[in-house]
């Protein structure tokens, strides 16, 4: 089954078990996703719109961006281990399910492909964060990751603060600042109170590709 399809695919699933999208909620910028009810069930988050980071160690380091049809934390259906949590970078819809009914309502091969295509897109995720991190200068690295953010679908706003973009990006708020104002210098970005709009994502990109360009 296609990677596209697999989501829409278990929600169809979980609809003759009373669970569709009028269960969705919502999630402002910034807000993180919580691999456990209040009872400390595991539960998978599915992101039906919207950019979350997914979160590395210490909850704080972005592993790779997830959009529409990607799930978060679906290593709790397969096996235990790490929780996987995200902080959301754009409004998000998402629904919230238990690992255990995933496992006890879903065929197992639905199951094991839908994991297998969610390692595939994890593994892609953060094989593009690792390249925004090798070598790159802030401002490169902070353009790669809005237009990342954009092309995923999540709109023309970025709405984390300075000093969250700094820890999803391991560096000095100063430095996040000072590649801010770059960006917005060379009309690329509108910097807004808690947020970042993009202007022009062309601009963006040319930034970014004379970063690799070699001169």
């Amino acid at each position: 089954m296609p990677t596209s399809l697999l989501l829409p695919s278990l929600l169809s699933m979980l609809a003759v078990q009373g669970i569709d999208e009028g269960d969705m909620r919502l999630a402002l910028p910034g807000a993180r996703t919580l691999p456990e009810d209040p009872r400390g069930e595991p539960q998978v988050t599915f992101i039906l719109g919207g950019v979350a980071a997914r979160l590395g160690p210490h909850q704080i380091l972005s592993q790779g961006l997830a959009g529409q049809d990607e799930l978060i934390n679906f290593d709790a259906v397969l096996h235990p281990g790490q929780a996987e949590t995200a902080i959301w970078l754009t409004l998000g819809r998402f629904l919230t399910v238990s690992a255990r009914r995933l496992i006890d309502k879903i065929d197992k091969g639905t199951l094991i492909d839908t994991g297998l295509a969610d390692l595939r897109r994890r593994n892609a995720a953060l094989e593009a964060e690792l390249a925004r991190h090798a070598g790159l200068k802030v401002e490169h690295r902070l353009a790669a990751l809005i237009l990342n953010m954009h092309d995923l679908g999540g709109g023309d706003v970025l709405g984390l603060r300075q000093s969250d973009l700094a820890d999803l990006m391991q560096v000095r708020r100063a430095s996040v600042s000072s590649a801010c104002n770059a960006l917005s210098d060379a009309r690329a970005i509108r910097l807004r109170r808690g947020a970042i709009e993009i202007v022009d994502p062309d601009i963006l990109r040319r930034i970014i590709e004379r970063s690799v360009t070699p001169p």
